[in-house]
């Protein structure tokens, strides 16, 4: 120690200022390294230790992201610390700063990089955490989007941060994607309308639409077009934007179709026979497990042209077609029946024709006839 003290002595103040300088500040660092230790000791280690014991899943991952950032944050803590402690001349001290608050930013890029890939790996993922519903095939669009947002905050930090001005870069990158737009805007607007239908899902493959242009069942949903087999079975192939942009009638989403049927009665039909018709009618359609009881509707409507004119209208409780279909030929039959065991038959259109004899003209001569119709119609 005296050998140690006398040594000390002989150096002049600026030499012991600067030994003093360089022991703290590698005293800083060692309190850095001291730091990390602690974290991984004192606060990762239960940290773990609990999230293995949790019954949630994505804790321990959430843990595992956070750890990056939070080292290269305690590193630009410790250079900024560094350089306040040595005292370094100005311009050392400006590098020190850019560096420190540089080194900031890249660990808040990697949280946000990392919890990107943590929270949108799936539909129910997102719904977890945001409570929106999102299309699985959606999530790759949507986590590119969310990186290229963070690495432009990034690119566009670290340029001010060192002194450039990045406005000159994000005009050039917005007259370069004006560009690539203007010359790929078909593209584009067939990949945007794959979101629009992605995410609004007017339809799904396999279900049976009709828009002004095409008409059939979906068999595939692509980037670009939508393709959809016609009843013919040719194969329709349709963009997306041109897709997207029209009418589109949906028959597969029908939770329940319409019977519509109107009987045609002769007039000879008495009241007693068409009100005892009308009730049997009303009790076997309602009687029917494949009937929605309020929507029955059987009622005498109006005098036709060429006979009594009866409205049967309700709603069977079938999405599929040939089902309804099915259904609906056993409902028309069994009203047949019903009108035969009342004794009555339906009435056809016809036309009669009355020929009026008119009384002969004064001073003699053949009498005159005169044709008088009356047409019929359904």
């Amino acid at each position: 120690m005296d050998g140690l003290q006398a040594f000390w002595e002989t150096l002049t103040p600026d030499v012991r200022e600067t030994l003093l300088r360089l022991l703290l500040a590698a005293l800083a660092l060692g309190v850095v390294i001291l730091l990390r230790s602690l974290l991984a000791r004192l606060l990762v280690a239960p940290l773990r230790r609990f999230t293995l014991r949790t019954p949630v899943p994505w804790d321990t991952a959430l843990l595992d992201t956070l750890i990056m950032p939070m080292r290269v944050l305690l590193i630009a803590f410790g250079l900024w610390l560094a350089a306040r402690i040595l005292e370094v001349s100005p311009a050392t001290a400006v590098f020190t700063d850019h560096l420190s608050r540089s080194l900031a930013a890249i660990a808040l890029f990697l949280a946000g990089f990392r919890a990107v890939q943590l929270f949108t790996p799936s539909s129910s993922r997102v719904f977890q955490f945001t409570g929106l519903t999102v299309e699985e095939r959606l999530l790759p669009f949507i986590r590119t989007g969310i990186k290229l947002v963070l690495a432009l905050w990034l690119l566009v930090v670290l340029m001010q941060e060192w002194g450039f001005d990045p406005s000159g870069l994000l005009a050039s990158g917005g007259l370069l994607a004006l560009g690539l737009g203007l010359a790929a805007q078909d593209t584009v607007a067939n990949v945007f309308g794959f979101t629009a239908i992605v995410g609004d899902q007017p339809f799904v493959v396999g279900d049976f639409i009709k828009t002004p242009d095409v008409e059939g069942i979906v068999e595939h949903v692509g980037l670009r077009a939508t393709r959809v087999r016609q009843l013919d079975q040719a194969l329709v192939t349709v963009p997306n934007s041109k897709l997207v942009s029209s009418a589109i009638l949906n028959w597969s989403r029908l939770s329940k179709r319409r019977l519509d049927a109107r009987l045609l009665l002769p007039y000879h039909t008495s009241s007693q026979q068409l009100s005892a018709l009308l009730e049997r009618l009303r009790a076997q359609l309602a009687a029917r497990e494949t009937v929605e009881k309020d929507s029955v509707v059987v009622y005498f409507i109006n005098f036709g042209d060429s006979g009594l004119e009866v409205l049967v209208r309700c709603y069977l409780l079938f999405a599929d077609w040939l089902a309804f279909t099915a259904e609906k030929e056993s409902i028309l039959l069994e009203i047949m029946q019903t009108v035969e065991a009342a004794g009555l038959t339906f009435a056809f259109p016809s036309r009669s024709v009355y020929i009026e004899t008119m009384p002969a003209p004064p001073g003699g001569g053949a009498a005159r006839i005169h044709p008088s119709t009356e047409e019929r119609s359904a």
